[in-house]
């Protein structure tokens, strides 16, 4: 069998540039949503009120591929070398949610795993979940088991996870339906985040 042979869906769809106008279109309005959520973030918390180790620059980047499907991250703030991270990432992906997540590697973990955990309760409350996969950092996704919820958790096992691997995701999902709410919502994320670790 030829695998070059469309299928009728696909015929149709490839005859049709309506659909891809419309994407591009809908990528174009994710952009402006997380240029304007960039813009909320450097106004909720700056950045001075705390030992931040990088210039607290942002970066809005985009795919096509994040298992097989458009993708729009921004990173604010963020700070990568090559052994630190401190990022808080918000991620649009395709026909599933966006993720906001704040990411910890390096001395920076280190420097902040005790604060996670004493802020575990405030962090179950607002419904975050920690990434619990050892074998790779860089999944986003709530598939497959890599997070799960910090309320479902005791004590005792999520400080384990904090102490086990050698950086810390905490993340949460905000629904695609959720449009309008996602920068009121990602701000509180964010600010509750950064007071936490401020010890606030």
């Amino acid at each position: 069998m030829n695998k070059a042979i469309l299928t009728v869906e696909e015929q149709a769809l490839v005859a049709n540039p309506g659909w891809i106008y419309l994407k591009n279109n809908i990528l174009q309005k994710v952009m402006s949503l997380l240029g304007d959520l960039h813009v909320a973030l450097q106004a909720a918390l700056p950045l001075q009120e705390m030992s931040f180790p990088g210039d607290g620059a942002g970066k809005l980047s985009k795919g096509e591929r994040y298992k097989d499907l458009p993708y729009i991250m921004l990173d604010y703030p963020r700070y990568f070398n090559r052994e630190d991270i401190f990022a808080f990432r918000t991620m649009f992906w395709w026909g599933h949610y966006f993720i906001a997540t704040l990411h910890l590697g390096g001395e920076l973990k280190q420097r902040y795993s005790q604060t996670i955990i004493d802020g575990r309760q405030a962090l179950a409350a607002a419904q975050f979940q920690i990434y619990v996969r050892e074998d790779d950092p860089w999944h986003h996704d709530f598939e497959n088991g890599n997070f799960r919820s910090i309320s479902a958790l005791p004590a005792s096992e999520f400080e384990m996870l904090i102490h086990r691997l050698p950086f810390i995701k905490i993340a949460k999902p905000w629904p695609l339906e959720n449009w309008e709410g996602l920068i009121p919502g990602v701000v509180n994320d964010y600010t509750l985040l950064l007071q936490l670790l401020r010890g606030l």
